[in-house]
This record gives structure tokens, sequence and C-alpha cells, in this order.
């Protein structure tokens, strides 16, 4: 991996990018890839670009689309006989052995103002100013491609993110990995209604809100499947910078999500039931329904 990202940065170098960074990112390095390195697997790179040569992307309110096409024009000509295309918030390339998917990046403070705060969160009727957690030094994060809804760029912070998960993990004796990459197995099954960092955050949510403790990894499950039709149609913000990550969504693409998370609910409830009534494999069909076909 970390030399197929070298040769796609390499080259994006060769071809007037000027490049502060990069790193491997996302699932790969969060762990909660949904299966084993192989031509379906996306591996995420960061490209965090220099403002000064080409802080025009980030201030421009196309900037996000200029700059993801001009990494797709650049990755066509180096790899003419692979499939490259924008996908969102990313330019993916497909190899034989697995997708490289680039994002494109800058410093967070070249495209928002360290000092004002994130979208206004309501509270009993009432809207607050959401103050991003990481903004004591901002360029320990970036921003990245939003192409959900509208076009701009939103804060992220994968080593800060990672550091939270990862203490929110152990205080939960590893149960939101467990459930984290259910979830995301889930999602992927279903035609993926929000994305997958979306859907990690939201069982991210679920343990730092809504999750009893000393609960069993299976307890946890049907109660994050539970909760996940009210998730889907609120609003979900990484807990870094408060950005929004269902702010893209429609009414109507809300109301699909939800739609699928309650069937998965109705489901794992079948599930527990026949499991009660000492009807294991049939109960192991449905929870394969929602937890895929390698539950056991």
């Amino acid at each position: 991996m970390e030399e197929r990202k070298d040769s796609v940065v390499g080259y994006l170098t060769e071809d007037g990018f000027h490049i502060k960074e990069s790193s491997i990112y996302g699932s790969v390095l969060q762990g909660t890839a949904t299966r084993p390195l192989d031509s379906e697997t996306d591996v995420d790179i960061l490209v965090v670009l220099d403002e000064e040569e080409h802080g025009e992307w980030a201030k421009d309110g196309k900037g996000t689309r200029n700059a993801l096409r001009a990494v797709k024009r650049t990755l066509e000509k180096k790899y003419p006989n692979h499939d490259v295309s924008i996908d969102r918030s990313v330019v993916a390339v497909q190899f034989s052995d697995f997708k490289v998917e680039v994002t494109p990046a800058f410093d967070y403070s070249a495209a928002h103002n360290p000092e004002e705060p994130g979208d206004p969160v309501t509270v009993g009727g009432v809207e607050l100013p959401v103050l991003p957690s990481g903004r004591d030094d901002p360029n320990q994060g970036y921003v990245i491609p939003d192409t959900y809804g509208e076009e701009s760029w939103t804060g992220t912070n994968p080593r800060r993110f990672q550091s939270m998960y990862e203490a929110v993990d152990e205080n939960n004796n590893g149960k939101l990995q467990q459930v984290a990459v259910t979830a995301k197995k889930w999602n992927e099954k279903n035609g993926k209604p929000v994305s997958s960092f979306h859907m990690v955050n939201m069982a991210y949510k679920y343990f730092k809100q809504d999750a009893p403790s000393n609960a069993s990894t299976t307890e946890h499950m049907h109660r994050f499947f539970r909760q996940l039709p009210d998730y889907m149609q609120s609003e979900t913000r990484e807990p870094v910078y408060q950005e929004r990550l269902d702010k893209g969504m429609s009414s109507k693409e809300r109301r699909q999500a939800a739609g699928k998370a309650y069937n998965a609910q109705e489901k794992l409830r079948e599930a527990k039931r026949l499991q009660e009534q000492g009807k294991t494999e049939k109960a192991k069909e449905k929870y394969r329904e929602v937890y895929g076909d390698n539950f056991k």
C-alpha cells in the first residue's frame, strides 16, 4: 500500500502539484475495513496541498470540484488503462489488486477561520454555537471536499479522531470496533445509504451518548440498530470540528435510509424471538440478513 501511495503521490508531484504531506487514512488505518485487501477494498490516500500554490481552490466556491478534476486529469494520464473516476469527495483509481481513493486536502486554517464556531446546533429550540474542539491548533487538521449537496470544504482530523475513537473503544472493551465494522458491512450490503465515515461516527455517537455500561456485544448490536432509524433522521457531527456529516442528505434520502435501518431492526427482533424459542438455525439465518453471511 505504501509503495502504491508513493507512486500516486510522486506522479501528482511530477505533474505540478505542490504537496505538503501525504498519508494513508480511513478504514485501513482505523481497523474498520470490512474485508481483506482485494479488488473491492478502498485504500484512502490523503494528499495535503500547499496553500500558497493551490490556495484558489481552498477559497473558491467551486474549488472542491476543480481540485478533484485536476487530480483526475493527472491520474488519467498516469493510468490510461485503469478506471479513474470522481466518487463524491475522492478520485478513485481501480487497480487489479485494490482500489486507491485520493482525497485532495488543505490545512484546516486554509479554508476555515479557526476563530469562528462551527454550524449552530439547536437545543430546546434555541440555536447555540458549536465550538470546534480542535480549533486551538487548526493546523493539526485538514479540510477535504464535501460534495454532498452544497460544494464546500469540510474539516477532518484523522489522527485526533482516531485517538478519540480508540479511547471510547478501549473504555468499552473493544465493542465499539465490533459494532462499527458490523454497521459498515450492513451499510455496504444495503447500497450505502450513508458514507462509511458517517456510519462509523453514528456507532461512535451511540457509545458516547446512548450505550449502557456492561452490555454484551450482542446487546449493543441490537440497541444500536434500534437507535439507527433515529440517527438516520437526525444530524450527525464528526467530533473534532463538529462538522455535520449529514448536511447533504435530502429529506427523501433520510427517509429511505431510516426505512432500511428500521427493516434491519425488525429482522433483529425476529432473530431474537426465534433464538428465545430455541430455533437457533432460523435465528442465524435472520441474523445473517443483517450482519452478513459470515455471521456464526
